[in-house]
C-alpha cells in the first residue's frame, strides 16, 4: 500500500494499456443533459458523465490486471470504495459499486490470512484493504482479530515514524537509507550500517501518512499505533501554510498533500460536508492556491483542491470550482485516464485518474458534521508552539 495514495513508489511498474471493459465505455446515450455545466461552459453535464465513466474504464483495467491488482488491490479497493461511498450519480454509484464487490472478493481470495512475519506497513495495507472490503460487504472477522493481535506488537514509530502521543512529526527524521535500505535514528546523518549520508524525511509527508494510517485503523476498529486525535493534536504547530513563495518553497508540494489529507481525515474521505470556520488556515489555503496549479498543468492535484472545496460547501457557482472543473475536462486523455504519459508508471496514472475524477464528480453528503470529533477538538485546542 503506499500510504500518501499519491506519492510515487520507488521501484515504479510500467504502465501495462488498460482493457476498456465494453460494458463500462459510455453508452451513447448518456443519461445526463447535454446541457451547459454552468452559464458560458464549454462542457456540459453529458460531457462529465462520459469523462467519468472512460475514467472508470481505465482504472479498472488496472485493478483487473493480475499483476498490478497484486501490487496495488488495497488501494485500488479505496478507488472503488470512495467513489461508490459518496457518488451523487446513481448510475456511476451502481456501477462502481458492482465492479468493487468482485474486486474486494478476488482481493479476501489473494489475501487470505495475516503473516505471522508481517510488518507494520504490511498491518497498515491489511487493514486498509478490509475496511474497503467490508463496504461491499465482503467480512473476515478473523482477520480483523489477527491484525489487532499483530499490531499491538509493534511501537507507534513502527506504524508512523513517530509516537504522536508524546511527540509532534520530527523534522530531523532519517529516510530509510537509499543504498541499504536500514532505518536509523532521529538525527542520525549517516547510516548507520553502510554510511552513506543521510537524507531527511519530509515532515510534511510524514504527518500525511500519519493521518491516513491513524484515520484507516480507527475506522476499521483497529489501533495502528495512535488514533487521529493524538496526530491532529499537532496540527498548530504546522499553520499557517506557506505558499508557493515564486518557487521558493522546496515543501509546498508536501504541503498541499498535507493540507488535502487533513480535510479527507475529517470528511470522511468526501462523505461529510464541512464548516470552513473548523479547518480555516486549510480552506484559506485552498483558495489561495487553486489557481497556481492550473498555472503548472497539473490535474491530479487539482481533483484534491476541487473535492476538498466542495466539502466546504462551493459548487460550480464558484469561480474557482468553474475554472478547476474546466481545466481537469480538458486535460483527459484519450485513453480516459488522467495524467503526464512521460511519467510511466503505474499508480501515478490510477491515482491521477482517481483524483480527477473525485474533483469533477458531484457529492451526495450525509450531513455536515466530522469523522471523529475528538480529532477536531484536538486540533484546535493543539500545542501551537
Amino acid at each position: 500500500m503506499n500510504l500518501s495514495r499519491r506519492t510515487l513508489l520507488k521501484a515504479p511498474a510500467l504502465l501495462a494499456p488498460a482493457v476498456l471493459a465494453p460494458a463500462l465505455l459510455p453508452r451513447a446515450t448518456e443519461a445526463a443533459p447535454a446541457k451547459p455545466l454552468w452559464p458560458g461552459a464549454r462542457y456540459t453535464h453529458a460531457d462529465k458523465a462520459r469523462a467519468l465513466r472512460r475514467g472508470l474504464s481505465f482504472v479498472h483495467g488496472i485493478a483487473t490486471d493480475p499483476k498490478h491488482f497484486a501490487e496495488y488491490g488495497d488501494d485500488l479497493l479505496w478507488f472503488y470504495y470512495n467513489i461508490s461511498s459518496c457518488a451523487a450519480d446513481r448510475d456511476l454509484k451502481a456501477r462502481v459499486f458492482r465492479l468493487g464487490k468482485e474486486r474486494a472478493q478476488a482481493w479476501r481470495k489473494a489475501n487470505p490470512n495475516v503473516p505471522k512475519d508481517a510488518e507494520a506497513v504490511d498491518l497498515i495495507s491489511f487493514a486498509s484493504g478490509s475496511f474497503a472490503a467490508e463496504y461491499f460487504g465482503i467480512r473476515d472477522e478473523k482477520m480483523k482479530a489477527d491484525v489487532r493481535r499483530a499490531a499491538a506488537r509493534f511501537e507507534p514509530k513502527d506504524f508512523l515514524k513517530f509516537d504522536p502521543t508524546k511527540e509532534s512529526v520530527p523534522l530531523d527524521l532519517p529516510s530509510d537509507c537509499e543504498k541499504c535500505g536500514s532505518g536509523n535514528p532521529l538525527r542520525s546523518r549517516a547510516c548507520e550500517r553502510c554510511q552513506k549520508t543521510s537524507t531527511m524525511d519530509d515532515p510534511y509527508d510524514v504527518l500525511t501518512d500519519a493521518l491516513i494510517t491513524t484515520y484507516t485503523g480507527q475506522r476499521y476498529g483497529v489501533l495502528l499505533g495512535a488514533r487521529l486525535a493524538d496526530v491532529a493534536q499537532w496540527l498548530p504547530r504546522f499553520r499557517p501554510y506557506r505558499g508557493y513563495e515564486d518557487g521558493n518553497n522546496k515543501d509546498y508540494v508536501s504541503i498541499i498533500y498535507a493540507v488535502t489529507h487533513i480535510i479527507y481525515a475529517f470528511n470522511d474521505y468526501n462523505l461529510n460536508r464541512l464548516k470552513p470556520e473548523w479547518l480555516p488556515h486549510e480552506y484559506q489555503f485552498l483558495r489561495e492556491n487553486l489557481r497556481h496549479v492550473i498555472t503548472v498543468d497539473d490535474p491530479e492535484t487539482m481533483g484534491e483542491f476541487l473535492d476538498t472545496l466542495k466539502s466546504f460547501g462551493l459548487t460550480e457557482a464558484d469561480p474557482l470550482i468553474q475554472q478547476g472543473t474546466d481545466f481537469i475536462l480538458s486535460r483527459q486523455n484519450a485513453d480516459g485516464s488522467w495524467g503526464d504519459a512521460k511519467h510511466g508508471d503505474t499508480y501515478h496514472f490510477y491515482h491521477s485518474t482517481w483524483t480527477a475524477m473525485n474533483g469533477i464528480m458531484d457529492y451526495r453528503y450525509r450531513g455536515e458534521r466530522v469523522s471523529f470529533a475528538d480529532a477536531l477538538k484536538a486540533q484546535q485546542n493543539g500545542t501551537a508552539s
